[in-house]
């Protein structure tokens, strides 16, 4: 009987001087208490889930609290905002945009997917050169980017198309054509110089490599013109499609015999399939890929072999 009364008083004593609650402790260490965990919990998920408004997308949070049961004395506070700033504090946030993208190339930047929408609709109807090119690619970065209005973007990317005047052996390719004397080659082909510029390192074996083409050096953006007409074969980023280390490259297959390859391009200007004309601008000088800085790798293959350019042009 005394057990019990004993029991019952030491009982009372706790439910006295105790409360049930949580001790919340984040990578081992106890930051806090909490009576309702659920609601705790509830709000950092949310939190995580969109961030605090202010166009962030979620944030991540690498370490999440853990909850245990325990008993606290009545005149010590529960502190579930100091826990939830602890908790959020360490967090990354992200934000979402959108990129416009021109031949794979993001160009400019708006915030939400209807004013991206928007710029490519207005861009087809105004009839672009590049309508067919663009693209639109979601983003999540840490930072926002610089957005645009509509207008802004639909200028900085409408190209006009170019026709050809009657008489030219060109069709209205929709693309700048710059003329410029062809040399006459045995290849079956005349060839142009795709640019001007300082030849930077030449044909043949180097003190680290057999160097397969002609490195001529330009200022990054410098426009890149088809040495000879074709068809392109391949336009983009080379990595695992045959042309690891160019970058982004275009090759054109001039005859059957005869294949050009111009690499670590800033961008690219023409699709796989399209038809180019000698003297089309094609691409941009950059240095992409496995470069030590701007400048354009001039390649001809004939019959699968690489020959040295220097050969027909550069000379």
């Amino acid at each position: 009987m005394i057990l019990v009364i004993s029991a019952i008083i030491i009982l009372g004593i706790i439910q006295f001087t105790y409360k049930q609650t949580y001790s919340v402790s984040l990578n081992g260490e106890i930051i806090g208490y909490t009576k309702d965990k659920v609601n705790l919990q509830k709000r950092i998920n949310d939190y995580i889930s969109s961030g605090n408004g202010d166009d962030v997308a979620f944030v991540e949070v690498k370490d999440l609290p853990i909850y245990t049961a325990c008993l606290l004395k009545k005149n010590v506070e529960t502190n579930d905002d100091e826990i939830f700033e602890k908790v959020t504090s360490a967090g990354t946030s992200y934000y979402k945009y959108y990129a416009i993208t021109n031949n794979n190339t993001e160009k400019v930047y708006v915030e939400n997917f209807q004013q991206a929408e928007d710029v490519v609709n207005q861009l087809k109807e105004k009839n672009s050169a590049n309508s067919a090119n663009l693209g639109i690619v979601e983003k999540y970065e840490t930072a926002k980017a610089e957005f645009k209005e509509v207008s802004q973007c639909v200028d900085e990317l409408y190209e006009k198309k170019i026709t050809v005047t009657s008489g030219s052996p060109y069709k209205n390719i929709g693309k700048q054509i710059i003329s410029e004397a062809s040399v006459p080659t045995n290849l079956g082909i005349s060839l142009i110089r795709p640019i001007s510029g300082t030849i930077s390192s030449r044909f043949g074996i180097r003190s680290r490599d057999n160097h397969k083409g002609l490195d001529i050096a330009a200022p990054k953006g410098t426009a890149i013109k088809a040495a000879a007409a074709g068809t392109v074969i391949f336009s983009g980023n080379g990595a695992g499609h045959g042309y690891s280390g160019y970058g982004n490259v275009v090759v054109v297959k001039s005859t059957s015999s005869v294949v050009i390859l111009y690499g670590h391009c800033s961008e690219v200007n023409c699709r796989t399939g399209e038809q180019v004309a000698q003297g089309q601008i094609i691409a941009k000088v950059g240095s992409t890929g496995i470069s030590s800085g701007n400048h354009l790798h001039f390649e001809i293959r004939y019959n699968g072999s690489a020959i040295n350019p220097q050969n027909y042009v550069y000379n």
